[in-house]
């Protein structure tokens, strides 16, 4: 089969085109076309039939220059898929992907913590409590059901069901797109689900579903009034309806709430990881957990906290022993 003359960004041009732009979401798509102009921008003249695999490792040496390491493993995964596939096709000679690692020389900063403990937990409740403000609403109602931020952003009085005690999680808020943020998908179909909510959370959604039409994202709704109210100059940007929100300026706000409840800096993400954790340290199952976060399945979860897991195996083995030692009273 004759090899594809051709240069190596056109190539993931075109693969990202057929393979990836109808079966992935846009936020996910645009990951792929971050790494296509990285590859316009860095490696312009490598051609497909001519790359080796040292090409490829420099090509990854030289992006762990500016990133993390885990930054650089997604950057690896995103370009072995189009390259292997070129192998199977016969357009390279083997697979230039073969033993590839990933490197880098950017030294990783914990400036955040992936979750609070409880006496963490029960501080920063208390400076929530004191602000009169949608991302404090937010957070707070994110401690208490751990939905994606998107999915926090997405949910509409209609999902909301106060004789149940329920909201149904069904749809996203495209953030993403700035001024012409909308509605969209969820992660993946197990994403759609409804989850039990606590009186709290209830009062988190009332105090911001005032004056928000039953189809309208509650804190987008209540995020641009807010922002509206408290503008003291024209808008720099147009915006169709809603004011754009972003994860950045969340994170910004949280970690200043972190600071006056004295407790580590986490940003909104960690507030569901933080939700799950508190969940699982009080024995709620892994089922369960994983069907609240929206999980296709328990893998993720038991992989995400993994550690939490073991501490409950310990503690269930220590009781299991105790158990059994009272057998003989």
């Amino acid at each position: 089969m004759a090899k594809r003359h051709i240069k190596l960004f056109r190539y993931y041009k075109e693969w990202i085109t057929v393979w990836k732009s109808q079966k992935i979401r846009d936020v996910t798509y645009i990951k792929y076309e971050q790494v296509q102009r990285w590859l316009k921008e860095n490696a312009p003249n490598l051609y497909l039939d001519k790359l080796t695999r040292t090409d490829v490792q420099k090509i990854v040496n030289k992006y762990g220059e500016t990133h993390e390491l885990e930054t650089v493993k997604d950057f690896l995964h995103h370009i072995q898929a189009p390259l292997r596939d070129a192998a199977y096709e016969g357009w390279v000679a083997r697979d230039p992907t073969y033993k590839v690692v990933a490197s880098s020389q950017v030294k990783h900063k914990a400036t955040r913590q992936m979750y609070l403990e409880v006496d963490e937990v029960q501080r920063l409740e208390k400076v929530l409590e004191k602000h009169y403000h949608p991302i404090a609403d937010m957070c707070d109602f994110d401690l208490r059901t751990g939905l994606r931020f998107a999915e926090v952003l997405g949910l509409t009085p209609a999902d909301v069901d106060f004789d149940k005690h329920t909201v149904y999680v069904n749809k996203t808020w495209n953030y993403k797109a700035g001024c012409d943020s909308d509605f969209m998908e969820t992660k993946n179909k197990y994403s759609h689900r409804v989850i039990t909510i606590d009186s709290q959370a209830e009062d988190d959604l009332r105090r911001n579903m005032f004056g928000v039409s039953k189809n309208e994202p509650i804190f987008v709704k209540r995020w641009t009034s807010w922002k509206m109210t408290h503008r003291t100059r024209p808008p720099r940007k147009r915006f169709k309806k809603y004011v754009a929100i972003h994860n950045a300026t969340i994170d910004s706000y949280l970690s200043r709430l972190c600071k006056e409840a004295k407790v580590p800096r986490v940003t909104f993400h960690n507030l569901r990881h933080t939700h799950a954790s508190l969940l699982i340290a009080n024995g709620v199952s892994i089922q369960s957990v994983a069907k609240r976060l929206g999980h296709a399945d328990t893998t993720t979860t038991q992989k995400t906290y993994i550690h939490l897991l073991d501490e409950m195996r310990e503690k269930d083995n220590r009781q299991i022993v105790k158990i059994m030692d009272g057998l003989g009273d």
